[in-house]
């Protein structure tokens, strides 16, 4: 992919007057999703504010947190336009893998199913206004089941099997 013809800088950086570092950002030279990926990294780190500064152009307003010793609003700005490079360059190689990652899933889903039952020859077909797995269901069903049965005991009434135990108080031995 050719690059991008960018007129004057990609990224500016100036400070308000506030303790913040500006950033002033092309947008076609870092789209949406890097911007946003960017700003989520430095959270942790910084007050991050996006606003549009023009039609072409994402101010991007920076302020360190306090109590994070060491790092100042430049070094920051600085820290973000690395770390814009980095996301965009994980935006580009998700694109380009896309289609290779969705095949691995598809296989491992696929592979992950069991396999098809062999038909049996004395099942009569199901009737045609059943869906296929209502269908499939009944046609695996023998004859010899009945609703009320029940070999894993499920159907017990709770008073059954967890019923109440006499609270009574019995009287003390002396």
């Amino acid at each position: 992919m050719p690059a991008k013809k960018v007129k004057g800088e990609p990224v500016q950086v100036a400070s308000d007057g506030t303790g913040a570092a500006v950033l002033t950002v092309h947008k076609t030279l870092y789209p949406k999703d890097v911007l946003f990926g960017t700003a989520f990294a430095f959270l942790d780190r910084c007050y991050v504010h996006l606003d549009m500064a023009d039609a072409d152009h994402v101010r991007v307003s920076l302020r360190v947190k306090p109590g994070l010793a060491g790092l100042t609003a430049e070094e920051a700005a600085g820290e973000f336009g690395n770390e814009m490079v980095n996301q965009a360059v994980r935006l580009r190689l998700a694109k380009a893998t896309e289609a290779v990652r969705t095949e691995i899933v598809k296989r491992a889903i696929g592979e992950s199913l069991p396999a098809p039952a062999p038909a049996s020859s004395r099942t009569p077909p199901p009737p045609p206004d059943l869906p296929p797995e209502v269908a499939k269901i009944l046609a695996e069903e023998d004859d010899s089941l009945d609703f009320l049965d029940d070999p894993l005991g499920i159907a017990v009434p709770w008073e059954e099997k967890y019923g109440k135990k006499d609270e009574t108080p019995k009287p003390e031995q002396k």
